[in-house]
This record gives C-alpha cells, sequence and structure tokens, in this order.
C-alpha cells in the first residue's frame, strides 16, 4: 500500500493545459503522473517501460509522446513534472508533522495512565485485606483500652453514671455501659475533658441542647476537677 494514499489534482488547470491532447493523449498523460506519484516523484527514461506505463504499444507511445513530454523536465535517464513533485514534498512535510503530534500525544497519553495506574495502586494498597485488618485491629485495640487512672491526667470532669454524657462515652468507646468504671461512693468517674464535649456535642446533634440541659438538671450533673 502506498504512504501517499492520494494526489492533489488541480482539475482546472488540468483541462486547461491538457485542451490540445486527445482522449488517448489525456488518458496516457494521467497514467504517467499516477505512475510518478507512487514511484515517488521520477520515471526512467526508457520507452518501453513507459509504454507499459501507459498501457500502449512502444509504437503508439512514441508517436504520442512528442506531445505529452512538454509537461515533463527529463535529465540523466528520468522524467518527472515539476508540480507533481511539489505536491509530493508538501505531502511529505505533512505526513512528517502528524508524525510528530501522534508521537507527542501517545507520549502524554502513556504519562497519563502511568499516573493513573500509580494512583490505582495506591488506593488499592489503602484498601488491601492486609491495611483493612490492621486498621481494624487498630480501631479494636483503641476501643476496648481500659480508662486510665484519673491521677495521671489533667484536665478531667467527674460525670455521673446516670447522666446521658456517660452513655455516650460509652457508645464512642465501643464498651457497654456497664463496663465503665464508677466510684462507689458517689456514683461519678473523671474523663478527659475533650472526650466529654465531643460526645456533648454528639447528643446536641440527636436531641438538642434544651433536653440535654433538662437531663442534667435532675441532678446527674457534671463536676470540673481542679
Amino acid at each position: 500500500m502506498s504512504e501517499r494514499p492520494f494526489m492533489q489534482l488541480y482539475v482546472s488547470d488540468f483541462v486547461g493545459d491538457t485542451l490540445h491532447l486527445s482522449t488517448e493523449q489525456i488518458g496516457a498523460y494521467m497514467l504517467l503522473l499516477m505512475a510518478m506519484w507512487n514511484a515517488g516523484g521520477k520515471l526512467p527514461d526508457d520507452d518501453a517501460k513507459l509504454a507499459r506505463v501507459v498501457r500502449l504499444s512502444v509504437k503508439k507511445w512514441r508517436s504520442i509522446a512528442p506531445d505529452l513530454m512538454v509537461f515533463l523536465e527529463k535529465r540523466e535517464g528520468e522524467i518527472w513534472h515539476n508540480r507533481l513533485t511539489k505536491e509530493l514534498q508538501k505531502s511529505a512535510a505533512k505526513s512528517e508533522r502528524r508524525a510528530a503530534s501522534g508521537k507527542q500525544g501517545g507520549s502524554a497519553k502513556a504519562l497519563k495512565n502511568q499516573e493513573a495506574g500509580l494512583a490505582n495502586a495506591s488506593v488499592l494498597l489503602k484498601h488491601s485485606p492486609d491495611t483493612i485488618k490492621k486498621e481494624k485491629e487498630k480501631s479494636s485495640h483503641i476501643q476496648s483500652k481500659p480508662v486510665a487512672n484519673p491521677t495521671q491526667l489533667e484536665d478531667r470532669i467527674r460525670v455521673h453514671k446516670d447522666d446521658p454524657i456517660f452513655a455516650e462515652i460509652a457508645a464512642m468507646r465501643g464498651v457497654p455501659i456497664q463496663s465503665m468504671q464508677v466510684s462507689e461512693r458517689d456514683g461519678f468517674w473523671p474523663f478527659p475533658i475533650t472526650e466529654v464535649g465531643l460526645a456533648r456535642q454528639r447528643l446536641e446533634a440527636r436531641a438538642g441542647p434544651e433536653m440535654l440541659r433538662a437531663a442534667n438538671d435532675l441532678g446527674t450533673g457534671l463536676e470540673r476537677m481542679n
């Protein structure tokens, strides 16, 4: 298959230049041009070979050749057509530009696909069974961590076991409320201020601040530890 899929033909110029030719000569001239195009612009200056190109006998070719050769250039055993040569050069330059653009586009696409593949691999790694298992084990360890001794931490608030915040903290820790430690003397137990604040926010989001204050007014309350 030719690398040049079509040949540019300027119809008006062609018709104007060949008004004096016979139908047979016009056909032979067109076959010569097409053969030159496929051959890269030149044909051998050999009557036997040119006769085969135009599909005529050598005798017939020689009889019509003088009227056709005025359109062609001849030197060193080859013939060519100036305008056809220019069109070939334009076609070759256009093909080279398209090839360069395609190569650049292919490189950009390959880089984009590589980056997407790395991103997908990172996501898969984050969600691999081993990673998920480790995250669950870490979360379970945090939730099952025993209540720290109140003497070991500062800025804590004592919460009564009947206060809604006490139950919310147990829910946040993922442990039964019965397992939460309380003082046998008064039913209070100290919790970090941040944990109490988070429990309060969660309760207010569900029940509203008014209901939470009403529950505190029942006498459960909170006590700040100094």
